[in-house]
């Protein structure tokens, strides 16, 4: 098996369940974890084994698995005019100028100092939030999709294990066999060295000197 496996993941999306739930299940393993502007272009680089991307497809390349949608919302200057809106709609920001770009604290920055509006999935605007600056719903804005890709060439032999854990897969019940033997030992080594819960169960018989019930004639 590999002692290396790199993935790289995009703003707003949270991987720490998943990687820590790889460390115990691998620990001879070395996880390489970084976060990126372009995981695509890492993943096409060769710095990662496999990554989440946003609204990415599979094609000749890559596989990919769609793994969740989120909504899109409108970030603006917390008393821009369109916070006083009840719905707001797409229609509603057709006159208002944008900000764009690579999201970031200088790209929120542009919005709270009223330079425009801008769409962004919401998880991204909840990473960069800040006071002077509000994340609006749109009755009929976009999503944003989040999946797993990795290369279809030269596949690492981890992807299968990594995917499962993502799915919610137990190592029991995991692709790996070595990792499922690993933890059943550990576990009957666990259950070996516990202390008894209770004394023997009884027999049904009567325990020297008891006293014997009388008949009834």
């Amino acid at each position: 098996m590999s002692s290396r496996f790199a993935i790289a993941f995009p703003l707003g999306v949270t991987v720490g369940k998943w990687t820590s739930a790889f460390e115990q299940r691998y620990p001879d393993v070395e996880l390489v974890v970084r976060p990126s502007d372009d995981p695509l272009g890492v993943l096409a680089a060769g710095d990662a084994d496999m990554v989440f991307a946003r609204d990415a497809e599979a094609d000749d390349d890559r596989h990919l698995i769609p793994l969740y949608a989120e909504d899109v919302v409108v970030v603006v200057h917390h008393e821009h005019l369109l916070t006083l809106e009840e719905h707001l709609h797409l229609a509603d920001l057709d006159d208002e100028p944008r900000v764009t770009g690579e999201p970031s604290e200088a790209f929120m920055r542009s919005v709270a100092a009223g330079d425009g509006i801008a769409l962004l999935p919401a998880s991204v605007a909840k990473a960069l939030r800040r006071k002077d600056v509000t994340a609006l719903p749109l009755e009929d804005g976009p999503q944003s999709r989040i999946g797993l890709t990795w290369p279809r060439e030269g596949q690492h032999p981890l992807v299968d294990d990594f995917i499962g854990i993502v799915r919610g897969r137990t190592a029991h019940s995991s692709r790996n066999p070595e990792v499922a033997a690993r933890e059943a030992a550990d576990g009957r080594k666990a259950a070996g060295t516990r202390a008894p819960s209770g004394g023997r169960a009884s027999s049904g018989r009567a325990r020297p000197g008891s006293p014997k019930r009388s008949r009834r004639r």
